[in-house]
């Protein structure tokens, strides 16, 4: 029987491997110069957005200085072909966008927002004159999208979103709201 002072040797445990998000080795169905482009995103997380990721969080900030960096990847209209956009496939934009978050979501974040909603918006629906005028310097990173959704009263908090009961026998549950999109 073994006493309290007696210790049993331990195996010695394998290091976990490094972090990988995809699951479904999806990247490994891309061609190869868009695997080099994933493979670039994710050395550029590792290196320069993760030893700083935790004090911007922490600091309610944004690393504002990484903006260059982040210029020199040329991920400006990735998925979109023409315009100056980088071009590649959808598939190319949701490992981009994954690889970010794995490390930062908030320039996960900022990625989604000037490449998808702002880029995205008006690749989609813009005039070919809004194309013209938008896409390029965006593609560049010169001219950076954003997207807001405010209440008229309170701001973004959903908290304060003003909300009156709709008078409509039709539809008892309605009601009305308002948002702006800005």
């Amino acid at each position: 029987m073994a006493t309290l002072t007696e210790t049993k040797a331990r195996p010695e445990r394998k290091p976990l491997p490094a972090p990988n998000s995809d699951f479904y080795q999806l990247a490994e169905t891309l061609p190869p110069a868009e695997l080099a482009v994933v493979k670039q995103v994710r050395a550029f997380m590792e290196s320069k957005v993760a030893p700083i990721a935790t004090k911007y969080w922490a600091d309610d900030a944004f690393p504002f200085e990484l903006l260059p960096a982040f210029k020199e990847l040329n991920l400006g209209g990735v998925g979109m072909q023409g315009y100056g956009c980088r071009g590649g496939s959808a598939l190319l934009f949701g490992l981009v966008a994954m690889e970010m978050s794995r490390v930062d979501s908030s320039i996960a974040t900022f990625f989604g927002v000037h490449n998808g909603l702002a880029m995205g918006s008006i690749y989609l629906g813009g005039s070919e004159e809004q194309k013209q005028k938008w896409l390029p310097p965006m593609a560049r990173m010169e001219k950076i999208g954003c997207f807001g959704l405010t209440e008229p009263l309170v701001g973004s908090g959903s908290g304060g979103e003003a909300r009156r009961r709709h008078v409509d026998p039709q539809r008892p549950e309605a009601m009305d709201r308002q948002r702006a999109v800005v």
